[in-house]
């Protein structure tokens, strides 16, 4: 297994993306991968047999869980974006980490399979209720799982401050889509260029109730910690709110 903080990343890896791709890859390697292990240590998201990092991008959670537990694999639905987090991998001599293409509304793996689920900052791109089912069907017993996603503030500032444009992302366009998609209850082809879907943390739990989770602990990005590790000072990458309303969050469950 790995141990390094810093990943090596060759030029045709940047070479075969799209402009907004390249920037986010860049931009998520910047500082290595212990920003990643303090977070996952902090919720408890360490020490695993065998966890998922579902909509794992470029994989830099799921190399992060590769340091951190026995086995991790990283799924997402984009196969350009599981090429170059393979490579990746392989580059940087992991041994205990698998990727592979799927969706989280039709998991290709069978019941009780990992026994902790990681989901960082992509859910509110699915239906996020069969997602959750889904989730539950492939814990085991006790396991734990891990959401982030965003509320209506986060899509209020896309439309006002319009963060990280590109040529092939309009963030103004994102926000409002997002709210037109929630307006109109859309939960099937939603992408950063058709827009998302806004969720609430109450809303968001009561769908993971209604699913067989319990849920242990919900508060916003980069605050929740679980067990010795609250006196670990949070570090989160966004602000509670944004003009009032909930920005982006985190809650951490357990299937029952």
């Amino acid at each position: 297994m790995s141990e390094t903080n810093e990943i090596k990343m060759p030029d045709q890896l940047l070479h075969r993306l799209g402009v907004n791709d390249t920037g986010f890859l860049q931009r998520v390697y910047s500082d290595g991968l212990d920003k990643y292990k303090k977070h996952l240590t902090r919720i408890g998201f360490v020490g695993k047999e065998r966890i998922l990092d579902a909509g794992c991008g470029f994989g830099q959670w799921t190399l992060a869980m590769a340091q951190t537990s026995k086995q991790a694999i990283g799924m997402d639905i984009n196969s350009e974006r599981v090429a170059v987090a393979l490579q990746l991998a392989s580059i940087n001599d992991f041994k205990n980490v698998e990727f592979r293409q799927a969706t989280l509304e039709d998991v290709p793996y069978p019941e009780e399979t990992f026994d902790a689920i990681f989901c960082y900052s992509v859910v509110y791109l699915t239906d996020y209720r069969k997602v959750f089912r889904e989730f539950f069907r492939i814990l085991k017993k006790e396991g734990d799982l891990y959401i982030c996603t965003n509320g209506p503030g986060w899509y209020l500032y896309n439309i006002i401050a319009g963060p990280n444009p590109s040529i092939d992302f309009r963030p103004r366009r994102y926000g409002l889509q997002t709210f037109w998609n929630t307006l109109i209850g859309k939960r099937s082809e939603l992408s950063p260029r058709t827009g998302a879907r806004v969720m609430t943390p109450a809303g968001t739990k009561r769908a993971l109730d209604k699913s067989g989770f319990e849920v242990a602990a919900l508060g916003a990005e980069g605050t929740l910690a679980i067990g010795d590790n609250q006196t670990l000072s949070p570090s989160p990458n966004y602000s509670a709110t944004y003009m009032g309303l909930v920005n982006v969050f985190e809650v951490i469950a357990r299937k029952l």
